[in-house]
Formats: C-alpha cells, sequence, structure tokens
C-alpha cells in the first residue's frame, strides 16, 4: 500500500511540474507576456492557475472528467494553468472510455479558440495548430496506456486461471493415478487373495483332511502365493515405469475359460459360455475390450467366492448389436459357513464401474428374483483406448 501511494504521489508531482513548465513556457503567460495587463488580472491568473495545479494532486484521479471540464474552462481565462488541460486530456483517457476522452479532448481543443481571442499572441494559426495536435497526441497516449494496462491485467487473469487450471489438472491426474493403480493392485491381487482364502478356509473346516488333501491344498496355495507375488511385482514395475509394458501377456477374453477353470478348482461351481461371435471379435484385444471383460467376470467370481462359495454361477458372454454383453449371475447360497473375505472388500464393484466406463461401456449390479446377485455389462467392440 504504502509503495502504491509513493508511486501516486510521484507521478501526480511529475504532472503537475510538466503542467507549471507548459503554462509558464506559453506565449499568453501574463508572467513575460503582455506588460498592459492589470495587475488584479496577473493575480487571478496566477491564484486560478495554483488552484488546478493543485488539483492535479486532489482530483486528478478521483474525479476525473469533472475535473477535466473545470480546468479547461479555467485555463480558457488562466494562463498558468494552460498546461492542466492537456494532464487532465491524458488522465480522462487513462481512466474512462475512448468516447469520453475524445470528448473531453474536443472541448479542449475548442477552448484554445477563446483563450487566443482573450489573450492574442503573434502566429495564432500555428498555436491553433500545436495546440490541438498536442491535445489529441496526450488523449492517444492516455488511450495506450489504458489499452496495455487492459491487457496487462487480461494476461494476469489469464496467467491466474490457467495456473488454477493447471493445479485443478494436477489434482484430477493425482486422483485418477490414485485409482488407476487401486484398480491395478485389486485386479491383480483381490483374485489370487481370495483363492488363498477359500483354500486356508478349506483347511482350517476340514479338520479331517488327509495327508494328500493336505500336501494337495498346500501345492495351491504355494503357487496362488507365487502368481500374486509375481503380479504383484508386475504391477509395481508398471506404477515405476521401469519396463514400458507388463512382461506377461495381458489377460483377454480368450483367456475366460482358464479363469473359468481355476475357479472351478477352487471348488466354484461355474459354467460358461463363449460366443464364437464374440469371441472373434474382442478374443485376442488386452488393450480395452478383451481385458475388461476378463476383468468383469474375475471380479464377479471372486466376489461369489467372498460371499456365495456354494452357489451355481452361470457366465455368457454373447454379441450384442456392435458390442459385447456379459452377465455374470449366481443362485443363492445355501447356509454354509462362509470363509472370511480378504481386507478391502467392497471396493471392487466401484473399480470395475471406473474401469468399464473408462473402456467405453456400462456396468450394473443388482439382486435377482430367486435372491442371487447378477453382474450384466455391455462393451463396445471399439472401445475407447484409454487406460482400461
Amino acid at each position: 500500500m504504502d509503495t502504491s501511494r509513493g508511486r501516486d504521489l510521484a507521478v501526480n508531482t511529475a504532472m503537475a511540474v510538466a503542467a507549471l513548465a507548459v503554462g509558464l513556457t506559453s506565449e499568453q503567460n501574463v508572467l513575460y507576456g503582455s506588460h498592459d495587463r492589470p495587475v488584479a488580472l496577473q493575480v487571478v491568473d496566477i491564484a486560478l492557475g495554483a488552484v488546478c495545479i493543485a488539483g492535479i494532486w486532489i482530483w486528478r484521479r478521483s474525479h476525473p472528467v469533472v475535473f477535466a471540464v473545470v480546468a479547461i474552462a479555467v485555463g480558457v481565462v488562466s494562463t498558468v494553468a494552460g498546461g492542466v488541460g492537456l494532464i487532465c486530456a491524458f488522465t480522462v483517457a487513462e481512466h474512462r472510455s475512448w468516447r469520453t476522452a475524445v470528448g473531453i479532448s474536443m472541448l479542449a481543443a475548442v477552448s484554445i479558440m477563446p483563450a487566443l481571442a482573450l489573450y492574442p499572441v503573434p502566429h495564432e494559426e500555428r498555436s491553433i495548430f500545436v495546440g490541438v495536435l498536442a491535445t489529441f497526441a496526450v488523449t492517444g497516449w492516455g488511450m495506450f496506456v489504458r489499452a496495455r494496462r487492459q491487457l496487462l491485467d487480461s494476461m494476469r487473469r489469464r496467467l491466474r486461471e490457467a495456473e488454477q487450471a493447471a493445479t485443478e489438472r494436477a489434482a484430477a491426474a493425482r486422483r485418477a493415478e490414485r485409482q488407476r493403480i487401486a484398480r491395478e493392485m485389486h485386479d491383480v491381487l483381490a483374485h489370487r487373495l481370495s483363492l488363498l482364502a477359500v483354500h486356508a478356509g478349506a483347511l482350517e473346516f476340514h479338520q479331517g483332511a488327509t495327508t494328500e488333501e493336505v500336501t494337495a491344498t498346500a501345492g495351491i496355495i504355494r503357487s496362488n502365493t507365487h502368481e500374486a507375488l509375481n503380479e504383484l511385482r508386475e504391477v509395481i514395475d508398471l506404477l515405476r515405469e521401469s519396463t514400458p509394458d507388463s512382461q506377461r501377456p495381458q489377460p483377454t477374453l480368450a483367456d475366460l475359460p482358464s479363469l473359468v477353470a481355476e475357479s472351478t478348482s477352487a471348488g466354484l461351481d461355474v459354467s460358461c459360455e463363449i460366443s464364437p461371435r464374440a469371441l472373434e471379435h474382442v478374443g485376442n484385444d488386452p488393450a480395452s475390450t478383451g481385458r475388461t471383460i476378463y476383468r468383469v467376470v474375475q471380479e464377479a467370481l471372486t466376489n461369489v467366492r467372498k460371499h456365495a462359495p456354494q452357489a451355481h454361477v452361470r457366465v455368457e458372454v454373447h454379441e450384442v448389436g456392435d458390442g459385447v454383453d456379459v452377465s455374470i449371475r449366481n443362485q443363492p447360497s445355501p447356509t454354509v459357513p462362509v470363509p472370511a473375505a480378504p481386507p478391502g472388500s467392497g471396493t471392487g464393484l466401484a473399480g470395475l464401474r471406473e474401469r468399464v466406463a473408462l473402456a467405453g461401456g456400462r456396468v450394473d449390479f443388482r439382486r435377482t428374483d430367486d435372491h442371487g446377485f447378477q453382474v450384466h455389462a455391455w462393451m463396445p467392440y471399439a472401445a475407447a483406448q484409454g487406460p482400461a
């Protein structure tokens, strides 16, 4: 605030000095012009000029138009105040619209005629030309200053808006990256961990298992643990960007039979039907559609293992219009002990909805009339090529 006041004071002082210099160097000046003018007129001339010059500090910025009109009128009878009109023309052009600035400039130019009639000088034509030229020159200068200030203000505003937008984009990118990490971690680990939970639960509840059954179950747990560690390592490599792409092929629609077989080996009753035409279109498409369909089925089977492990599950993949229709439906589970679900349960469906939306499809989840559960999704053939 102090810096701004000091700058305004310096500018007003410089303008006052310039206005006084113009008034004192004018051929009409009463101090060294005609010596036949009454002393009273000279005193009034100097007094009015002093008031106008003082008004540069007081009224120039607060009331620029009113002060300009008064200063121009006073300048007709006061030679000392003759330069104040130029300062006022510049100020109005700097702070008001161009119409107001042109009007004040025309008033200042017209006032030259009665001033010369009251205080005639040699070479009046030249004085009129110089006065009009100076008036419109300072007006144009003020307009330029105003336009430059508006341009700088606009650039600063746009810069602030751009910085704010960049901050918002960065925040959105961080949120999207966190969501992507959550989806990747859930996709690669939830399936394996649910298998581990199922087999570990089998060992816990099947107290009379033979040595061969325990050994077989332990082998399954070990192999799934190994797979989970490998998949976790791939996700970490992907997040660190240490490798451009994952080393292992990404799952596709063609890998659904293997997924179903894996779930069957874990004790689920799963039947699967895949339309040949759907398999032909997206069977080996890992980029978006095929991989997303695989993840939809994987998440649905994982949830069945956690919440209805004894229910029969029906997986159907068919071609519908210009896309693929996926349905995973399970019957209500009989009343049997259910193994404890791994931590993080409940986040898979939310991540699945985000994944399907990013790939250009849609998905919904609902309870069926027989108290079962159904996951239904539709994926276009030409899915969006964003991060699935």
